[in-house]
């Protein structure tokens, strides 16, 4: 596993697409990998999320605590979004003295990503990912490490 280096000390900063509300880690974080499973890729409606874990006392709800609604996903397993927008922000699981966050929302990581996880999980249709066309935003400008491949309209 990569160690974290000294000058990933910085606390990692997150928040929510309103901004309603705001996290902070303090480094070091557990890891950082692409779950895969059924569970966190539906409460996210995405083919995998990319989560980051630290100890309970390394994580604060610096602002918007109020806007948090919680979900039981599962037994002992608590997900936790903003109630105004919806962001997914937290991943709770009783007897773990850990906090899962999303990498997605938190400003920088101090770690690369390691890892994929529950990978017998995975979608099928996410194969080859690194092989399809980059675009510039939502634009048809290709990114200039493209391979110059055009999607089809």
């Amino acid at each position: 596993m990569t160690q974290p280096t000294a000058a990933d000390d910085v606390p990692i900063l997150g928040r929510c697409a309103c901004g309603g509300v705001r996290l902070v880690l303090t480094p070091p974080t557990a890891f950082a990998s692409h779950c895969h499973c059924e569970t966190c890729r539906r409460s996210h409606a995405a083919p995998l999320v990319t989560s980051t874990a630290v100890a309970e006392a390394a994580f604060t709800v610096a602002s918007g605590a109020e806007l948090l609604v919680g979900y039981a996903s599962s037994p002992g397993v608590t997900r936790s979004f903003c109630g105004r927008c919806g962001t997914q922000l937290v991943y709770r699981k009783a007897g773990l003295d850990r906090v899962y966050v999303p990498a997605a929302v938190l400003d920088h990581l101090d770690r690369p990503v390691e890892a994929h996880v529950s990978y017998e999980e995975r979608v099928s249709w996410l194969a080859g990912v690194e092989s399809l066309p980059c675009f510039h935003a939502k634009g048809d400008q290709a990114l200039p490490w493209d391979t110059g491949r055009r999607a089809s309209a």
